[in-house]
């Protein structure tokens, strides 16, 4: 089996993942690791796509029924159409999610000729195509060759979720995991602020500023003024990252004294200020009125 990153162009393959999280993930890592074009067809909007990857990174399309922008319906010809346009052009990577639900739209039959003829448009293209499946969910017969079209390949799952990171020195730096896989709601819809671990100088990567905007960004957070860092040297990312941290530590304080005297404030007020917390803004003005006796 070919293992990590490194897939031959002009193939596709199918691979296996535990969950739609692992695969979303390895894209997340794919995606910074190389200077391909990526193109994902997912069965998440891209609103729920924000969660685990990042967007300005991967060219999305959400497969889907409905008609909106960024979409693609689950039609073979469409589907076949976007992927071909992209092939004839650059080079990069097309994940394709969601064969089990193009199966029972379509047929194995008809399934079978599209990854067939998937596999005829990348050849000999400067592209790969990997599709991940949940093997139970097929026909064990129908699988088999369905792997013959498109052969198994094994990426690297320990390194697409990987929480170590290496410094320069002997020393390691844990990534901060304590976003909850499922946050508290609170009783106008929106996910329960709560404080990270302080991600200190030592050790601070572009790769952790990473996963810690994407930790705020699931907690609804609109941290864009962070994100110019991840351009930034010398020291000058951890600054501008470490002045967004104290913002969103002032949000998340805020935020729980609102849940906690939540009886004493007005629905519209409650709500007015939730949103203002989670665009960090007024969070000095907030203060002083909340904290201030």
């Amino acid at each position: 089996m070919v293992r990590g990153i490194g897939m031959e162009k002009g193939n596709i393959f199918t691979t296996e993942f535990i969950d739609d999280h692992a695969t979303l993930a390895w894209i997340d890592k794919h995606s910074h690791s190389t200077n391909e074009h990526i193109l994902l067809l997912s069965r998440l909007p891209h609103r729920r796509l924000l969660e685990h990857i990042d967007i300005n990174a991967v060219e999305a399309y959400w497969l889907t029924e409905r008609v909106t922008d960024g979409s693609v319906r689950p039609n073979l010809d469409e589907i076949l159409d976007l992927i071909k346009r992209h092939l004839n052009h650059h080079m990069g990577l097309v994940v394709l999610e969601g064969l089990e639900w193009l199966v029972t739209q379509h047929g194995e039959d008809n399934v079978l000729s599209f990854v067939r003829t998937l596999r005829e448009s990348v050849h000999r293209k400067q592209w790969t195509i990997v599709v991940p499946l949940r093997p139970l969910a097929f026909d064990s017969v129908w699988l088999a060759r369905l792997r013959r079209e498109a052969p198994v390949i094994h990426l690297d799952e320990q390194g697409a979720t990987e929480v170590v990171e290496k410094t320069e020195g002997n020393e390691t730096l844990d990534v901060p995991t304590d976003t909850p896989a499922e946050f508290d709601i609170l009783d106008d819809g929106s996910p329960k602020l709560i404080h990270l671990t302080r991600l200190p100088k030592i050790g601070f990567s572009k790769s952790i500023l990473r996963k810690r905007i994407l930790q705020w960004r699931r907690m609804g957070l609109d941290v864009s003024e962070v994100e110019p860092a991840m351009s930034l040297q010398d020291g000058e990312d951890y600054q501008l990252y470490a002045v967004v941290e104290e913002k969103v530590r002032m949000a998340v304080d805020i935020d729980s004294y609102l849940e906690m005297n939540k009886d004493d404030f007005s629905a519209s007020e409650l709500a007015a200020a939730r949103f203002r917390i989670r665009q960090l803004t007024g969070l000095d003005e907030m203060t002083s009125k909340y904290f201030s006796f």
